[in-house]
């Protein structure tokens, strides 16, 4: 039976401490000393059998140092207690190896047990190796077969677990000594081997049919990403094992081992081990559990890095979201600006709706009968009010047919914008036929005025809507619409800005599409307030409208053009990229309109192109599907660059 020796000047204190390891008894036998004196008279009497000393740190005739200097033994345990432990003390103890375990009074009667039976445990495992392998001898697997407590199972099995006491370090220092040991009878197996700095020892991927001990040196594991580079994993130093897992699964290498200096290691392969195995059962407990541990730190590792990815991800996904929210808030300041500049566009065209009226008010108020000339005065107001877009050709064909009878062309343009070019013109109050139609002309623009008015006001609700909408406050539903009228609604918008434009409208019979019209009409005033833009103060805008009539996906083109300076080819490219302007300076521009107008597109599973010659022109062609039944239902942001 092994024996542990308690000592302590303090005659109740160590009293009570052997009461409390009275669970102990049946496995150790308990010595007592009440002096440093005494306590090195029992360790010179019993050094063979003592396993553990319990003593106090300080006693009436001296420290703790002198009797634990006096046990030579590496084997033997020893745990110091104290109240108010000395912290100088306690740091040599432990840098020269003097104690195993330091406990802080007052103590748990049960903790002081558990470690002791580890400390215990330790002895036992240490003991026992230094008869396995006594100091310069040559291990005779036969007599350790042969010793009856390796050949009782569970004797066996309780020395195999006890391996666990071992550090990872420790446990890989013993197996490959004992390796060692079996290579002294001579290397028969040839398994030790010295490598040069970047040998490669296993490759990622390929068969590995070997195990590799390091005993000198360091081995770099490389490993290649998902994205196919290289990275470096870990380095593994002397006394690690390389090549396990793949070794024994027989699955591809985990990664490539590569040496990093000059390194030496212990090489065994499949048949080698099985040999080293079968004639030194010895080595099977500690290799075993140096290959579980070896198993248990990847698998460790593994849940740990996933975790950390994990963690990782809820990371990003915070980051993301917030960036996007902080995005967001950056782009709504942009489309802000963006609105309030084009709302200048509206507001300015009501402005001039209101100082027209006020002038016109009177010739109207003057026109309140139920004559003929009231009635179609009344009637063309209500044509005023309503939108009839013709085609600049449509009505070149009608001002040359009603030229020879009213002889004056912006007379006949007149009456043709009044849709009058048919009716006959009643004269009254003295008034001859030119005087007649421009005073027909004046309820015409009252209609006219108040239709853009209300369209202009429309168009501001409808920016205000895109805002609230922007911020999540609104959804907008897809419908049925005529592209003509958002083309007009918006050459009414830019009508003063028009004014000394020639402005050629070329339009096709359409049907009416699945869309939303209103972002429909953004992408119509980012082009048509760049083509502005582009041709200065007067130029040539053409507007095309086509009809793409084919079998199973009808679709429609909108091609805006204009004559001006044009986009050099190397830019066209990056038209549609965000931040990117050509406006010039003293011009408004996020260089985001054009943006905003492919995204607009996109959603309605359209495309735009733009085509362009320097000097010449520069030409956007939208395509748009007839029937779009699966528009998004998330509205862009309506945003003019």
């Amino acid at each position: 039976m092994l024996t542990m020796l308690c000592a302590d000047s303090d005659p109740q204190r160590l009293a009570q401490i052997i009461e409390d390891l009275q669970p102990l008894k049946t496995r150790l036998t308990l010595l007592q000393a009440t002096s440093l004196f005494q306590a090195e008279q029992l360790i010179l009497q019993n050094k063979q059998n003592i396993a553990l000393i319990l003593c106090a740190q300080t006693f009436a005739d001296g420290n703790a140092m002198s009797i634990l200097k006096r046990s030579q033994s590496n084997t033997m345990g020893k745990i110091v207690y104290a109240t108010t432990p000395c912290a100088t003390e306690l740091i040599d103890y432990i840098n020269q190896g003097h104690i195993d375990y330091f406990i802080t009074l007052p103590y748990q009667a049960q903790e002081l047990i558990t470690v002791i039976q580890q400390q215990v445990s330790r002895y036992k495992i240490n003991h026992q190796q230094r008869q396995l392998f006594p100091k310069n001898s040559i291990v005779d697997t036969t007599r350790l077969l042969n010793k009856p407590e390796l050949s009782n199972s569970s004797s066996f099995k309780e020395k195999f677990l006890d391996y666990s006491l071992y550090s990872d370090s420790e446990l890989s220092h013993l197996v490959i000594k004992s390796l060692y040991k079996v290579l002294e009878t001579g290397d028969q197996y040839k398994i030790r081997r010295r490598y040069s700095t970047n040998h490669i020892l296993t490759r990622e991927g390929e068969k590995n049919c070997f195990l590799w001990f390091i005993t000198k040196g360091e081995v770099l594991l490389k490993k290649r990403n998902a994205h196919g580079e290289i990275q470096d994993i870990t380095i593994m130093q002397a006394g690690t094992m390389v090549g396990g897992m793949s070794f024994l699964t027989g699955e591809p290498a985990f990664s490539t081992g590569i040496t990093l200096v000059e390194t030496e290691v212990l090489k065994v392969d499949n048949t080698i081990f099985s040999q080293i195995m079968q004639s030194n059962t010895a080595l099977l407990a500690p290799f075993t559990n140096l290959l579980l541990r070896n198993f248990n730190r990847r698998l460790q590792h593994s849940i740990s890095t996933e975790l950390a990815l994990q963690e990782t991800l809820e990371s990003l996904d915070l980051a993301y979201n917030q960036l996007i929210e902080s995005e967001k808030m950056v782009v709504l300041g942009q489309l802000v600006t963006g609105v309030a500049h084009e709302l200048n566009n509206p507001v300015a065209a009501i402005l001039r709706g209101s100082d027209s009226l006020k002038e016109l008010i009177f010739t109207l108020l003057g026109c309140n009968d139920n004559t003929p000339f009231s009635q179609l005065a009344r009637r063309t107001l209500q044509q005023g009010l309503s939108l009839v877009p013709l085609s600049t050709l449509e009505i070149r064909q009608r001002t040359k047919q009603l030229l020879p009878k009213i002889k004056d062309k912006k007379l006949a343009k007149c009456l043709i914008n009044m849709d009058l070019d048919d009716q006959q013109i009643p004269l009254e109050n003295n008034r001859n036929l030119r005087e007649s139609i421009l005073l027909l002309d004046k309820f015409y623009q009252v209609g006219s005025i108040l239709r853009s008015s209300n369209a202009c006001a429309s168009r501001i609700a409808d920016l205000v809507k895109s805002l609230k909408h922007y911020a999540a406050q609104d959804s907008p539903v897809s419908e049925l619409a005529d592209i003509h009228e958002g083309l007009e609604e918006t050459l009414i918008i830019f009508e003063n800005k028009l004014k000394h434009y020639s402005v050629i409208k070329e339009y096709q019979q359409l049907p009416k599409i699945e869309c939303h019209p209103i972002e429909l009409e953004q992408v119509w005033t980012n082009i048509i307030s760049n083509a502005i833009d582009a041709t200065g103060d007067t130029g040539m805008i053409r507007i095309s409208t086509v009809y793409l009539p084919y079998d199973e996906a009808p679709s429609i083109q909108v091609i805006i053009e204009d004559n001006g300076p044009g986009v050099p080819a190397h830019n066209l490219d990056k038209i549609f990229e965000l931040n990117y302007t050509t406006k010039r300076e003293g011009h408004f521009g996020l260089g985001i309109g054009l943006t905003i107008c492919t995204q607009i597109i996109k959603q309605h599973h359209g495309s735009i192109e733009i085509e362009s010659q320097l000097g010449l022109f520069t030409r956007f062609i939208i395509t748009l599907p007839v029937f779009n039944p699966n528009i998004e239902s998330e509205r862009l942001p309506l945003l003019c660059s």
